[in-house]
C-alpha cells in the first residue's frame, strides 16, 4: 500500500467517471466478492486495474487496484471474522490511515478495505455535496475527488456495494485531525455520523467511544460529537456529518445533500491525531507495541458483529 502510485494535487481538471466503468467496477467488487476469480480477471483487464492475491497470517486476501493510482483499492479478506468494513478516503493526505486501514483488515478480521486512489485535493473541479473544508489551500467547496464528499467516485461505488451486500456490517472510516492545542489533549473523535445525542449508546460508535476511553488515559483523550458528557471538551470540530459513506449507511436517502438525524448506526467516523496516525505510517511492523492501536484492535473486536 505504501509503495502504490498516487495521483498529485491540482493535475486533473475533472474527476468524472463515466457510466460505462462505473457499471463494470461495481461488477467487478461484486465478482471479488463472490470470489469468481474468472468474472474478476475480465473485468479487472476491462477498466485498466490488476488483480493480487497475498496471504499472511494464513489468511488470503484479494487486492483489485488502479494501474494509474487514480481510483481506489480494494481488498476483500477471503476469510473474514468480523462484519466491519474499513475505509481510508483521503490517502496519501492523511498519513497512515492507508496502512492502518490494512491493519485493521487483518487484525480486527473485517471484510474488505476500501483505499483512496488520487490525493483528494487531484480535482479542479468541485463536488455539489454538502460542506466546505480549507484542506487544499483555501475556504471552498469539496473537490470532485475527495471520495468521502463525493458520492459519484469509484470509492463511494466500492463502499456501496459491500456496504448493501453486508446489511450486518459496520462501516469505519478513517480520517486525520490536527493536533489539539485547546486544553485536554484529545487525540481521537469517534462519532457516528449522526446529528444527534446517542448518550444511551445505542450505536455501534458510542460503544466503542466507552471502550477505547476506558483504555486510553487521560480521560479526554478520546471523544465523541454524540454524548453529551463530551461537551466540555472544546475540540470537537470534525463529527462525519457531511461523509458520503456515513450519510449513506446510516440511510440518507440523499448522501449527497442534508445531514441525518436518525440512522441506522452502522457507521464510525474516526478522527486522529498525527500521535495516532504516525506509527502506522513510520513503524507499522511494530504496531502491537502502541496503546492507540491495541485499543482500537480490541474495541473494533468487540463492537463488530462476528461473521456466521
Amino acid at each position: 500500500m505504501t509503495s502504490r502510485k498516487h495521483i498529485a494535487p491540482d493535475t486533473l481538471e475533472t474527476f468524472t467517471t463515466g457510466n460505462r466503468r462505473t457499471t463494470r467496477f461495481r461488477a467487478l467488487i461484486e465478482a471479488l466478492a463472490d470470489q469468481d476469480w474468472a468474472q474478476v480477471t475480465a473485468l479487472a483487464e476491462q477498466i485498466s486495474y490488476k488483480v493480487a492475491a497475498l496471504r499472511e497470517q494464513r489468511i488470503w486476501f484479494a487486492i483489485a487496484y488502479d494501474r494509474r493510482g487514480r481510483d481506489p483499492t480494494v481488498i476483500v479478506n477471503l476469510k473474514p471474522r468480523r462484519e466491519l468494513i474499513v475505509g481510508a478516503p483521503h490517502v496519501p493526505f492523511e498519513r497512515g490511515t492507508g496502512e492502518q486501514a490494512m491493519i485493521l483488515l487483518r487484525d480486527v478480521g473485517a471484510r474488505a478495505a476500501i483505499v483512496s486512489g488520487a490525493h483528494r485535493c487531484a480535482s479542479q473541479s468541485f463536488t455539489t455535496c454538502d460542506g466546505q473544508t480549507a484542506v487544499c489551500g483555501t475556504l471552498e467547496a469539496y473537490r470532485e475527488s475527495d471520495p468521502g464528499h463525493n458520492d459519484k467516485t469509484l470509492f463511494h461505488a466500492a463502499h456501496v456495494v459491500l456496504a448493501e451486500r453486508c446489511p450486518n456490517a459496520l462501516v469505519v472510516s478513517l480520517h486525520g485531525m490536527q493536533d489539539d492545542t485547546e486544553g485536554v489533549r484529545t487525540s481521537m473523535i469517534v462519532s457516528n455520523g449522526i446529528n444527534a445525542n446517542d448518550d444511551d449508546k445505542l450505536t455501534a460508535a458510542s460503544r466503542l467511544r466507552t471502550l477505547l476511553r476506558r483504555a486510553l488515559k487521560p480521560v479526554g483523550t478520546v471523544v465523541s460529537c454524540n454524548m453529551s458528557a463530551d461537551a466540555n471538551y472544546n475540540f470537537r470540530p470534525l463529527c462525519g456529518h457531511t461523509n458520503v459513506q456515513g450519510r449513506h449507511v446510516n440511510g440518507a436517502a440523499d448522501a449527497c445533500h442534508g445531514s441525518v438525524t436518525q440512522g441506522t448506526g452502522r457507521f464510525i467516523h474516526v478522527e486522529q491525531d498525527r500521535d495516532v496516525r504516525d506509527p502506522y505510517a513510520d513503524d507499522w511492523q511494530n504496531i502491537d507495541q502502541y496503546p492507540f492501536n491495541n485499543a482500537l484492535i480490541s474495541g473494533l473486536s468487540k463492537v463488530a458483529p462476528r461473521v456466521p
